[in-house]
């Protein structure tokens, strides 16, 4: 069973010593009734405006009164919460105090609907053991995340996606501590493979769309921070599906000082990509491996080595495509025929080394050191020949839907030798320092960045009125011809400071601010960016006190938090930025800013006697210093100058909780707007005239987006679960090739896509041992599902094939995306 309720504890009530100081300390660590540490578990004296949490390890501490007895409560999501009786304390004491979750003389359960990130604009906190059922084509973890709000993704081949109208370069991630990179050279969704982060190692998610901390790096939309998990016993659990594997084992010394985590994962997705237009011998291979490991040197130091190892390889061998398209009154088929083949292999290789320094109990000092590595190939020789027909669409015809005249032909020829490898070394610091009223935060760091690049692509077409290239001196002028090499070394300085503090105890009056620097030598160019968020509850000291005191549900306020951000929000280019569509590498570009205006609100509610939570927000995003871009299906083409500037805005809906009891299920909207305007740019007119369109769509402007993830169970038999996603978005702007990017005034058709999952409890993890018997005793649980993608065959498409036909009319040739297929699963855990 899923969680039901966030239980958290009262801090607030009438003291009963006025004049007390609190100057004794109590301390330990909280165990579960199995022996093992837990974190995460609130904190507080009861009637009192200060509480803590217990950090990784079970350890808390805590300041308290000393000369008076107290109750000490401690709360954790999905246990029962219990008060204990503590006795007095002498000044300057320090009591230890160990404690099992589940035992104690239980005083008073205080329940209350709250979250350690409630106060923090913006922040969606994920629990990973809701999203294991989740149906998911790729494996990757990124696609839970399109089921939030503010997060837009048209593609469910690819593990990108846009949040707030940014693009996929925009958006910051970490793993532990370590920034993420995505591949350089990727074209589209099948080519990716496996994103980094291992949804099976993942231990808890914040995901933020705006507005956040400083501590976290210079993009202009979207954070994600990773943890992945700390065992603390033995434990593994492997997945096997009709598109791959995943294993997972994790553990610790007997000692409990050193720990392991290690996740393999192998995907062949030839079965999904068969339902494509293009017909071919599809060869994909992704594969990964990742380690985490730690090693606790003594009570305040602690080495862990962070480490991955991936390789994705795509090789397809187009045979033809048939496309059919248009309207029911003109109707169009397109029929290619392929030879040649494409061979795309991107490895990377990352590994971080971490040592975290606890010199006092207020104050945790990290040191990280980290490489990334990746090396990316794209080769590809296709030549095609095609033609257009025209369909019979009189439906009395007995020629009905077959050709009834051609329309235009033609031969292509794509090529590319491109080759990528791109190094990052960092060297970081970051530091925690916690009081009673204060929670400052530091970091420095600094990286190295080695990019050596080599582009040779080129695209050759010929037909009768189609694209007839010139001949010169004896040599055609391709279509389209790319060439470019670039070896570059530079160097990135950046830093930052935050403090968060609660000015206001009783209603959570929290304010964070802070500020980063910024430093690239390549462009010379240093920013600084300003970052402030504040958050209270109006009703929180009312609500606890009725809760405290038993004095009914009826007297209680709206459980409400309002909040608000304000920041600037720098992104310095990256090497994608600096090359523009023919190749050529421009280092003067600077960094694109976007400043950031978010307010927004949670209210927590029950309904049906069950939990919710409903999420607003709204916000401005002013942008400036901007590089215009294309996209097509997934590859971003910058004009690599900073000349363009705009706007976003938009507002985000979310309602979560227990729609069914027990199982946690959410839906969110979004409805947003971000436009350009690109300086000093034309059109010129038929008569000469010239007209300046001021403001256009950008590439990610979809409009509306509307997501769900549903689950529910059989009422007499629970271990029959269904999960269900679905996803609505709007048409995002496009137009023809080799056109201006103030031409992109057609929408692409609205994305929908429905995917659902049944699955059945083979062994449930809640069995007594007593009553395990054959393979029950092996294996901790088991479940299997069976999984349908694009349940209702809806054909989604992420890009045109632009043709001619004889009459010198261009033809805009739908890409179509995946289309309905079942997939049967089997998950074990140990």
């Amino acid at each position: 069973m899923f969680q039901k309720l966030l239980f958290f504890l009262s801090f607030l009530f009438l003291s009963l010593a006025g004049n007390a100081q609190i100057n004794a300390t109590i301390y330990g660590v909280v165990k579960d009734s199995a022996g093992v540490a837990v974190d995460d578990v609130i904190i507080g004296v009861v009637g009192k405006t200060y509480g803590t949490s217990s950090s990784e390890g079970g350890k808390y501490e805590l300041k308290v009164s000393s000369g008076e007895a107290f109750q000490l409560a401690f709360a954790l999501v999905g246990r029962t919460g219990l008060v204990l009786d503590i006795a007095p304390l002498k000044p300057g004491e320090s009591k230890r105090l160990d404690v099992l979750i589940g035992s104690g003389s239980v005083k008073r359960v205080l329940k209350f609907q709250d979250s350690p990130d409630r106060e923090k604009i913006g922040v969606i906190t994920l629990d990973p053991r809701n999203l294991e059922p989740f149906p998911n084509i790729t494996g990757n973890f990124e696609t839970y995340l399109k089921t939030l709000p503010g997060v837009t993704s048209n593609n469910e081949l690819s593990s990108q996606y846009n949040v707030r109208g940014g693009n996929y370069d925009e958006n910051l991630i970490y793993v532990n501590d370590i920034e993420i990179y995505r591949p350089f050279l990727v074209r589209s969704g099948q080519q990716e493979g496996l994103s980094f982060i291992n949804p099976n190692m993942v231990k808890n998610v914040k995901f933020s769309a705006g507005g956040f901390e400083s501590r976290y790096g210079d993009k202009m939309s979207s954070v994600l921070d990773v943890k992945y998990k700390h065992p603390k016993k033995f434990a593994s659990s492997s997945s096997l599906s009709l598109m791959g594997l995943n294993s997972m084992i994790e553990g610790t010394a007997k000692s409990s000082r050193f720990t392991y985590l290690l996740g393999v994962r192998y995907r062949a997705n030839s079965y999904i990509l068969n339902s494509l237009d293009v017909r071919g011998d599809y060869k994909p291979r992704f594969a990964d491996i990742q380690s985490l490991i730690s090693y606790d040197i003594n009570e305040k130091l602690q080495l862990s080595l962070l480490s991955s190892y991936a390789e994705n390889r795509y090789l397809m061998i187009p045979q033809n495509q048939e496309t059919v398209f248009g309207t029911v009154t003109n109707a169009l088929k397109l029929n290619i025929g392929f030879e040649g083949q494409e061979l795309m292999r991107y490895q990377t290789m990352m590994s971080a080394l971490t040592l975290s320094y606890q010199p006092t109990k207020f104050t945790v000092l990290k040191f990280i050191a980290s490489g990334f590595n990746s090396i990316e190939n794209e080769y590809y020789s296709v030549e095609g020949a095609y033609r257009l027909d025209q369909l019979e669409n009189n439906l009395g015809s007995d020629d009905f839907a077959k050709s009834k005249y051609n329309r235009g032909a033609g031969y292509f020829v794509n090529n590319a030798r491109n080759n990528l490898q791109a190094t990052v070394i960092n060297i970081a610091h970051r530091g925690y320092y916690s009081s009673k009223s204060n929670n400052l935060q530091w970091g420095l760091q600094y990286q190295h960045e080695m990019i050596d690049d080599k582009l040779h692509e080129w695209k050759y077409m010929d037909s009768a009125d189609f694209s007839v290239p010139l001949l010169t001196n004896g040599n055609f002028e391709l279509n389209q011809f790319y060439r470019g090499k670039a070896n570059i070394e530079s160097n990135r300085y950046t830093a930052y400071v935050q403090n968060s503090m609660v000015l206001h105890q009783p209603n959570n009056f929290t304010v964070n601010y802070g500020i980063r620097t910024n430093y690239w030598d390549l462009n010379r160019q240093n920013v600084i960016s300003p970052r402030v968020q504040v958050s209270f509850e109006p009703n929180r000291a009312h609500n606890r006190k009725v809760r405290f005191g038993n004095l009914g549900d009826s007297l209680l306020k709206k459980d409400i938090s309002i909040k608000a951000a304000f920041g600037y929000y720098y992104q310095p280019p990256f090497y994608r930025e600096l090359r523009n569509q023919t190749g050529e590498v421009n280092i003067n570009v600077k960094a694109q800013r976007a400043i950031h205006f978010v307010t927004g609100m949670d209210f927590l509610f029950n309904a049906w006697q069950r939990p919710f939570k409903f999420f607003a927000e709204a916000y401005y995003k002013k942008l400036d210093f901007l590089i215009p871009y294309e996209i097509d299906n997934v590859r971003i083409r910058y004009y690599a100058t900073n000349n363009s500037k705009g706007y976003a805005t938009g507002i985000d809906l979310r309602v979560n909780g227990e729609f069914i009891k027990g199982t946690e299920s959410w839906a969110s909207m979004s409805v947003m707007k971000v436009a350009e305007n690109i300086s000093n740019d034309s059109i010129v007119r038929s008569d000469g005239s010239v007209k300046y369109p001021g403001n256009i769509p950008r590439p990610t402007d979809q409009r509306v987006n509307f997501s769900v993830f549903f689950q529910d169970e059989l009422r007499k038999n629970p271990k029959y679960k269904m999960h269900l996603m679905g996803v609505f978005g709007t048409g995002l702007p496009f137009g023809p090739p080799n056109k201006h990017i103030y031409n992109n005034r057609q929408r692409v058709p609205p994305y929908r896509r429905v995917d659902i999952g049944f699955s059945k409890m083979i062994i449930d993890e809640k069995m007594n041992e007593t009553d395990r018997k054959g393979l029950s005793k092996l294996f901790h649980s088991a479940w299997i599902s069976l999984e349908v993608f694009n349940l209702l065959q809806i054909n989604n498409t992420i890009s045109y094939l632009w043709i001619k036909d004889i009459t010198n009319t261009y033809y805009a040739v739908p890409n179509y995306l995946t289309s309905r297929r079942l997939n049967v699963a089997l998950m074990i855990k140990f």
